[in-house]
C-alpha cells in the first residue's frame, strides 16, 4: 500500500509538532474535483498517448502549516515515467 497514510510522518519535519493531518484533498478551484499530476508516455502519438494520472493529497501540520503532497499511485507513475523516458 502507498499514499499519505503509509508515508506520513508522526512529527512535522519543520517544527517537530505531532499535530499532523494526513490524507487531505487538494482542490484546484470551483470546477476542479482535485489536483492531479500526469505523465504522458508518448506525446507524439495520435490516439493512445499513454496518459497516467495520480490524484494529489496532502499532509498538513496543524502547528506551523508545513504541507507535503503525495500521489495515490506512485509505483504506476514511476513505471510510466521510465517508459516515457525510454522513448526519448
Amino acid at each position: 500500500p502507498s499514499g499519505p497514510d503509509m508515508t506520513h510522518r508522526a512529527h512535522c519535519p519543520k517544527c517537530g509538532s505531532e499535530h499532523q493531518m494526513p490524507g487531505l484533498r487538494v482542490h484546484g478551484g470551483f470546477h476542479a474535483r482535485s489536483l492531479n499530476v500526469e505523465i504522458v508516455e508518448d506525446p507524439k502519438a495520435w490516439i493512445d498517448k499513454g496518459l497516467h494520472e495520480a490524484i494529489l493529497s496532502a499532509t498538513v501540520c496543524g502547528q506551523c502549516g508545513f504541507t507535503e503532497l503525495y500521489v495515490d499511485n506512485p509505483a504506476e507513475l514511476a513505471k510510466a515515467y521510465r517508459q516515457a523516458k525510454s522513448r526519448t
